[in-house]
């Protein structure tokens, strides 16, 4: 910088007049060159060292994510696979390497995977520098950097009780794709992430799906649930009102309603999709996916009640044994609903009177009651709008209330997003617990 330093001071004097010696003596104009070059050598320093701790925080979100990773694909091998952690080490190494591809600013010195002491985990270590490049200048050579991360398999058992939209609508097109074919593509995929071909180890996760229109398809469950003969085995709400937001046992005044209890003229349920109790066999519920076929108005409280039945210990008499919901808060079951709908809830007893008739509301207002009610027993609320961007703000306002937080409600305007959606909601459910 010397250089820089002469040819600022032998600037300032190009002009001036050689003055004698007491002038020169007080002339202050060589000082100030000299302060101005210094400050600029710690400007240009400053900026320097900024350039390399740009780099060096690239360097270290692009390494925590692939520590993340590596730790959750550890994870579930620790605990799936049963290999020794000496074994599943260069794995994980080969799972960092790949999501690292593409980072050429750090250079990785040490991996080193250990497990937890309750041994449901593992944590992943790395260490690393970025070599400089102007902050050689001042010495410094590189940036060390240490990034680690902890998962933990989450060994506790999850039900999810999916409600499914298979109302008239659903038949429209969104970019030349049908509703409910984008629907079956989307579900399809949350089961191949919930239900894995390759098994969910020591973890049980079952699914369970309730299509809904007007009202519901109770199969081979309906004179259960009815109390007797129920035509189509389709079934209402309860026969008692006050049931209608709780989820006691259909016994009794709490039975459901069916053709035969309401008035002629009302609509039918949905004829190809049947409720489905919650299943880990992913192909013993893909049919039932498979055959959804739009038809009929929105009964949305009752897509949201029967996807609370298929995880409620209240209703294990109604379902076969290995579908017989855990108990509520046994420690050791995590328990979803998913409430996918895309239109306004506006019909009660089988009558549609407009999106924004008392019926509706009734509908709307008894979806939120038992959303309350579900939450209140600790079960986890996911809602999905299939939503496009012109429809009222009221298609949404239930979902947003009954879903248990903001960002467990999801909406969506086309295909893509809905499928993203179900991802997204099938990858939370069955995370791993990051911590550190």
């Amino acid at each position: 910088m010397l250089p820089l330093a002469v040819q600022i001071s032998t600037g300032v004097q190009v002009g001036f007049v050689a003055k004698p010696a007491a002038g020169f003596a007080r002339d202050e104009r060589g000082a100030v060159g000299m302060i101005f070059a210094l400050s600029m050598f710690a400007v240009i320093m400053f900026l320097a060292c900024a350039i390399d701790i740009g780099r060096a925080s690239m360097a270290r979100t692009k390494i925590a994510g692939a520590v993340d990773a590596a730790s959750i694909y550890a994870a579930k091998e620790l605990k799936s696979s049963g290999m020794a952690l000496s074994s599943i080490e260069p794995m994980a190494r080969a799972f960092f390497d790949f999501n690292m591809k593409g980072a050429k600013l750090a250079i990785v010195n040490d991996f080193k995977l250990t497990s937890t002491p309750d041994g449901n985990g593992v944590t992943v270590d790395v260490k690393s520098e970025v070599p400089t490049t102007f902050a050689r200048i001042a010495g410094i050579n590189k940036m060390d950097l240490v990034s680690t991360a902890t998962a933990i398999f989450n060994t506790q058992d999850i039900e999810v009780g999916l409600q499914l939209d298979v109302t008239g609508s659903m038949g429209d097109s969104i970019k030349g794709k049908k509703k409910i074919d984008s629907l079956k593509v989307a579900t399809t995929n949350l089961l191949n992430i919930l239900l894995p071909d390759g098994g969910t180890g020591t973890t049980k996760v079952r699914v369970g799906i309730a299509p809904f229109s007007a009202g519901v398809n109770a199969g081979s469950y309906a004179k259960s649930v009815a109390g007797g003969s129920a035509p189509g085995n389709c079934v209402y709400e309860r026969k008692t009102s006050f049931a209608d937001t709780t989820d006691d046992a259909p016994i009794g005044g709490e039975a459901l309603k069916t053709k035969n209890d309401l008035p002629s003229g009302i609509q039918s349920c949905p004829g190809g999709a049947q409720v489905a109790a919650l299943s880990a066999d992913k192909s013993s519920l893909l049919p039932t996916v498979n055959a959804l076929t739009p038809g009929g108005s929105t009964a949305g409280h009752l897509g949201t009640g029967w996807a609370w039945y298929l995880v409620s210990p209240k209703w294990a008499n109604v379902w076969p044994t290995a579908s017989k919901p855990a108990d509520y808060n046994d420690g050791k079951t995590l328990k979803f609903t998913i409430l996918m709908t895309d239109g306004i809830y506006n019909t009660v007893g089988g009558v549609d009177l407009g999106d924004y008739s008392s019926t509706a509301s009734d509908s709307q207002s008894r979806a939120k009651n038992l959303c309350d009610a579900m939450k209140a027993k600790g079960i986890v609320v996911y809602s999905v709008g299939f939503i496009a961007a012109g429809d009222p703000p009221a298609a949404a306002d239930t979902l947003k209330y009954c879903a248990t937080g903001s960002t467990h409600f999801y909406k969506a305007e086309n295909g893509d997003e809905l499928d993203a959606a179900f991802r997204n909601i099938a990858a939370d459910i069955s995370r791993l617990r990051l911590s550190k």
